[in-house]
């Protein structure tokens, strides 16, 4: 007789299955922590044994976020239907596991599992129960695979990983990455508005290192000479690179222009026009990974 099973038949008895490749850390191994804490990024992590590592992890947005990655140590040879469960530990007998979510794991990718499925993940764990993946297993003639994320040692990270989440910024690098910053008239002083802005965008690069570079460019407004509206553009950018140092951002990562009258963006003949002309063009560029 020709076998033929849908992943949903077979999982339906996985915890009972002599043939499942189990993989989750014991009572003695389980590790959680944080592999990074700041204001733009929380990172809680958990090792596999001999599968690979589970990542959590949230970042500074306007959105409430959170990602769950798995890792293993062996790239996924095919696209897969995955089970998502949670199963009681084997100390709590008698309850039965409940679906949490199907995703699918994709050829030559980490495993993925986001929005709410990943919030539920964390409330299973905090439970005391074990948020468990089960998946056809390619380099061992499917036989069925069940990887296991275990609740021991987890609240302590878990209060930890939380408190990072609060102190999130709530704001991302697309956000800041092009900026425009006002001036008022015949000096480098930032408007109210620009002032917040500047400080935001420094809040957001002194955490985050994958920032290459940061092009600032000055330009005026037409009300007074070329020369000295030239010269003025260049103290408004430096004004905005001296500050960026004093984070401890590196001089040599910043490149400032002052371009005086060149470039107007509105009729220099109004007060409104010239508002806008007199200005400071922040763009930020960082390396993706």
């Amino acid at each position: 007789m020709k076998r033929i099973l849908s992943l949903t038949t077979l999982l339906i008895s996985v915890p009972a299955l002599s043939a499942t490749q189990q993989y989750n850390a014991s009572l003695d191994n389980s590790q959680w922590y944080l592999s990074s804490s700041s204001p733009i990024q929380c990172t809680l992590e958990h090792p596999i044994p001999r599968y690979g590592q589970a990542n959590f992890e949230a970042k500074a947005s306007k959105k409430i976020n959170l990602d769950f990655r798995l890792d293993s140590f062996r790239e996924m040879p095919t696209t897969e239907s995955v089970q998502l469960k949670s199963v009681p530990p084997q100390w709590r007998p008698g309850s039965a596991p409940q679906l949490i979510d199907t995703v699918k794991f994709y050829q030559q990718y980490d495993g993925y599992v986001t929005k709410q499925s990943a919030w539920r993940m964390l409330n299973e764990l905090e439970r005391g129960q074990y948020p468990t993946f089960y998946y056809h297993d390619w380099y061992n003639n499917d036989q069925v695979v069940s990887v296991g994320l275990s609740s021991i040692n987890f609240n302590k990270s878990f209060d930890e990983f939380n408190h990072c989440i609060s102190q999130l910024l709530p704001y991302n690098f697309e956000d800041i990455s092009y900026s425009i910053l006002r001036y008022k008239k015949n000096g480098s002083l930032l408007t109210t508005f620009s002032k917040k802005r500047l400080k935001m965008i420094g809040e957001y690069i002194k955490h985050d290192d994958n920032i290459n570079v940061i092009l600032i460019s000055g330009y005026s407004d037409s009300y007074g000479g070329e020369f000295t509206n030239k010269q003025l553009s260049e103290q408004r950018a430096n004004s905005v690179k001296e500050y960026l140092s004093t984070l401890g951002f590196s001089d040599e990562k910043i490149k400032v222009s002052g371009l005086g009258e060149k470039h107007h963006i509105a009729d220099n003949r109004t007060i409104i026009g010239r508002d806008q002309n007199r200005r400071v063009i922040i763009s930020i560029e960082k390396e993706d990974i």
